[in-house]
């Protein structure tokens, strides 16, 4: 049975009188054959008021008081074709109420499988939806891969070609696809490959999937992690933007972050290398590096012509050979177009250890309408699917233009859940929607929901209304913990104090940080009540958030 929870508000601005939605709405697990973990990659405000949500070629319509009035499953098997797209299914909101989806299709070239076709060529595939959900029609297009793919025996792998969409931009005329060709990886690190070199291209179409134009660039090895929506077009300079992120020790990838430089008609330009962007050791943005996945990267263009960027990262400051600080480190940053950084901020961080990380919604985890209230996200103390076995909370931080922080909140499904949040966007109302899953490691750890949760722009306005709107002001983690109990929250002047179960006073202190750590190496192994107060001695302390905490072995 489908949970939903609605409430409808007020909000009063500049005499104007305007109602506002807060949902949130929880698919049960084995609904239906829809309803498994789904990795929502994308949702879209329709004109009417209308959300969509997408992720593993599922589509979800509600109303902008979250009923679902429709969804469906895009298929996009082709005999002798794999479809595999790591960064998610380009989708692109038509101008007529529907949304245009684009699908990857690589040739199955492995000699044992039973789809076994000796093609040459690629795939796309672009459907167009309507407001309904329903397929209007079809366009395909064929992209040769100029080589056949090798058998290596010493690994018993058929290291074969292909192609992945990073980007599809609607230019009001057509789409700019953007891809990435591998051409594999038997022959090292770094020689090129036999039948050619890997490369990313950029193309032109018209609506029906035409070729205009194309153009980009070819590599000595790829690096894997360029794509996911990083080409970006600078409409002041006629400019495509293309922002790529490596591995922080990859053997033979390009170290960090680079931006490179197209024309209008595609052809290379230049490219810009952004130093470690915490000036003293080896801070990289990146994706993943085997042992500590720190999530994806969003970028979006700014009216000033820059870029901002949010991401995870990894950091790593030696002295020697010796680590003196390693840990995991959410940051927004803002960047000229030779990738100069102009200004940051880190605003969730933690320590390196198994299963302690920071991450940011892989989909997606900045965005805004208005640059005067930009929404940024990530999960700190993160653990990943199908590893939810400890409290997770999502943080939410409103900033300016200027990355002056205005507000952080918080959003959990309960003191026993583990959520894992994919995508992150602002709302036309002023305020911001999130969407993933989560379970009940405690009570059911073995069952995945998955969730979407719309804020409305007063939840931001005032501790009571972030209450309303099932947000918190302040959070304690780990949870459950040992010997250190962390209070996290922007507030000031206000106090903790932790309780016992038999409500005897175990800690006093004042919050003076964002991060609180509490010495609780004396404590007996239990449950423990803290609450946060506001005030004084003549007013009154006024609570403003309190909770459980469990310190374990």
């Amino acid at each position: 049975m489908k949970k939903l929870f609605l409430s409808f508000v007020m909000l009063m601005s500049c005499c104007m009188m305007f109602s506002q939605n807060e949902f949130e709405y929880i698919y049960e697990d084995g609904e239906s054959n829809y309803h498994k973990v789904i990795y929502f990659s994308n949702i879209f405000e329709m004109d009417n008021g209308d959300f969509m949500v997408f992720g593993d070629n599922y589509f979800g319509r509600f109303s902008n008081s979250g009923e679902l009035l429709s969804e469906t499953l895009i298929n996009d098997s082709v005999p002798g074709y794999e479809s595999w797209n790591g960064e998610g299914t380009p989708v692109i909101k038509s101008k007529d109420g529907g949304l245009y989806v684009f699908t990857n299709l690589n040739p199955v070239l492995d000699t044992n499988d039973i789809n076994f076709q000796v093609y040459f060529e690629a795939k796309t595939v672009m459907k167009k939806l309507d407001e309904n959900l329903e397929v209007v029609y079809s366009k395909e297009m064929t992209i040769p891969l100029d080589t056949t793919g090798i058998w290596d025996e010493t690994i018993d792998l058929y290291d074969y070609p292909e192609i992945e969409i990073g980007t599809v931009l609607d230019e009001g005329d057509g789409f700019v696809i953007c891809y990435e060709k591998y051409v594999g990886e038997i022959y090292g690190p770094d020689e090129p490959h036999a039948h050619g070199f890997d490369s990313t291209f950029i193309i032109k179409t018209d609506y029906d999937l035409n070729i205009l134009k194309s153009g980009g660039l070819g590599h000595l090895k790829c690096n894997e992690l360029r794509h996911k929506n990083h080409l970006l077009y600078d409409g002041e300079d006629d400019e495509y933007l293309y922002y790529v992120s490596g591995e922080w020790n990859g053997s033979h990838y390009k170290e960090g972050f680079y931006l490179y430089r197209f024309d209008s008609d595609f052809n290379y330009i230049d490219e810009h290398y952004m130093a470690n962007t915490d000036g003293t050791g080896y801070h990289t943005i990146h994706y993943e590096d085997g042992d500590s996945e720190t999530g994806g990267i969003t970028f979006k263009r700014t009216s000033s012509n820059t870029t901002l960027m949010m991401a995870g990262a990894n950091c790593h400051h030696f002295n020697g050979n010796l680590p003196i600080d390693n840990y995991t480190a959410a940051i927004c940053l803002e960047m000229n177009d030779e990738a100069k950084m102009l200004d940051s901020i880190t605003f969730a961080r933690a320590e390196s250890a198994p299963g302690n990380r920071t991450t940011v919604p892989y989909y997606g985890s900045i965005d805004w309408v208005n640059e005067n209230r930009i929404f940024i996200g990530t999960t700190p103390n993160s653990f990943f699917a199908p590893f939810l076995s400890g409290y997770q909370y999502f943080v939410i931080r409103m900033i300016d233009k200027d990355l002056n922080v205005l507000d952080e909140l918080y959003y959990d499904l309960g003191e026993t859940s583990a959520l894992w949040t994919t995508i992150l966007k602002a709302t036309n109302d002023g305020g911001c929607m999130i969407a993933g899953h989560f379970m009940d490691f405690v009570n059911d750890p073995y069952t995945y929901y998955n969730y979407i949760k719309k804020f409305p722009p007063e939840a931001f306005l005032s501790i009571e209304e972030a209450h309303a709107n099932d947000l918190k002001v302040a959070v304690a983690y780990p949870n459950p913990g040992g010997d250190v109990m962390n209070i996290r929250t922007t507030l000031r002047d206000c106090n903790l104090t932790v309780y016992d179960m038999q409500g005897r006073i175990v800690h006093q202190q004042e919050i003076t940080d964002d991060v609180t750590s509490v010495d609780a190496s004396k404590w007996i192994n239990g449950t423990y009540v803290w609450k946060l107060g506001m005030g004084n001695e003549k007013l009154g302390m006024k609570e403003v958030e309190s909770g459980k905490w469990i310190k374990g072995n």
